[in-house]
């Protein structure tokens, strides 16, 4: 599978697609060497793109985008909330080390530690104080999973999802009980439930912070769940509608416990394999016109030329599967070790 993966990155590659699609080819589906020459180059012409340019310049100069959180604003940007403006800036290919993100990343932390006020309008309930902090913290931790500053925040939400799977099962009483002794919030069917993005953001930013039976438990409930993940709103379990939108949406999914929980390969399987069924006749995916969410899309400066439109789709399939692939190969060579060393 890993060939045919790469097979298809290639021939994205002598296109010559735009920098964002170069680059993120490389660093993340042929995980080409970080001292790779290829690599540095692409990542230098990363300067060039035009989307790249379009988050730099919205960026205020505290290091936000405005509006933390809350899209319910008269200002009209391009970039309506620093979250998306951080998600967007690392769908592009950046990394916590570039001025960007540096500077999102700082402004985080000013407003985690009180320097700062957080920007959005507080709400007038027993939800807001826990969940304006899980906002702050699920973003750090999409930049800096390390800060020292996520450990008291990490802890709490482990004690939380603990507490709600104690009985080998999500149970709702149980993560109301765990909300009513730890942060005082009603939680039922709020975005405060655990299936939440930022909550799974932050769970997932430690590896090895959930034991193996917890991680289990959580994404056999999330993948069983009709409304999926909080926030992105899409079942997990079947293919998504034939819409850009809605497609969009499932591999953001997808994509979120890919690089947070190690097993989800155990229960994606049938995903990968629709993936895998939507090639287009040159083996590579196009799922239609960009989605309203600018968080992912586009990647190329431009989506004028179909073929652009086709490299940005197939590189986000092509990271997901690449993502997937790499533990189940790695798996597949351990039991083949383990028959050998059998016999």
């Amino acid at each position: 599978m890993i060939a045919a993966i790469e097979e298809r990155a290639h021939r994205i590659l002598v296109q010559s697609p735009g920098a964002v699609v170069n680059y993120r080819l490389r660093r993340d589906v042929l995980r080409q060497a970080p001292d790779a020459h290829e690599l540095h180059d692409a990542r230098k012409k990363l300067q060039t793109s035009a989307t790249i340019q379009a988050v730099r310049a919205a960026q205020w100069a505290d290091g936000s985008w405005g509006a933390f959180h809350s899209k319910a604003t008269k200002r009209k940007q391009p970039i309506p909330t620093t979250e998306i403006g951080v998600e967007r800036a690392l769908a592009l290919g950046l990394d916590a080390s570039h001025g960007v993100l540096e500077q999102a990343a700082a402004y985080i932390v000013d407003v985690m530690e009180g320097r700062r006020s957080f920007p959005d309008h507080q709400e007038r309930n027993d939800r807001w104080q826990t969940g304006m902090r899980l906002f702050l913290a699920a973003t750090l931790a999409r930049m800096q999973p390390a800060n020292p500053l996520l450990a008291t925040d990490r802890a709490l939400w482990h004690t939380i999802a603990q507490r709600t799977f104690q009985s080998g099962t999500y149970r709702a009483e149980d993560e109301i009980a765990a909300h009513r002794e730890l942060t005082g919030a009603t939680v039922k069917e709020s975005y405060l439930v655990l299936n939440g993005r930022y909550q799974l953001t932050l769970l997932g930013s430690q590896p090895g912070l959930l034991s193996t039976k917890l991680e289990n438990a959580l994404l056999q409930w999330l993948w069983a769940r009709p409304a999926g993940i909080g926030y992105l709103g899409i079942p997990l379990s079947e293919p998504p509608p034939d819409q850009p939108g809605e497609v969009d949406r499932w591999l953001a999914s997808l994509e979120l416990l890919a690089r947070s929980f190690p097993g989800w390969v155990q229960v994606a399987q049938p995903a990968i394999d629709w993936l895998w069924a939507q090639q287009n006749a040159a083996r590579l995916w196009d799922f239609g016109p960009r989605p309203a969410s600018i968080a992912n899309l586009p990647l190329s400066d431009s989506w004028r030329r179909k073929d652009q439109r086709v490299f940005d789709w197939s590189t986000r399939v092509l990271t997901l599967l690449r993502s997937y692939s790499d533990p189940v190969a790695s798996a597949v060579q351990s039991v083949c070790k383990e028959t050998l060393n059998e016999h």
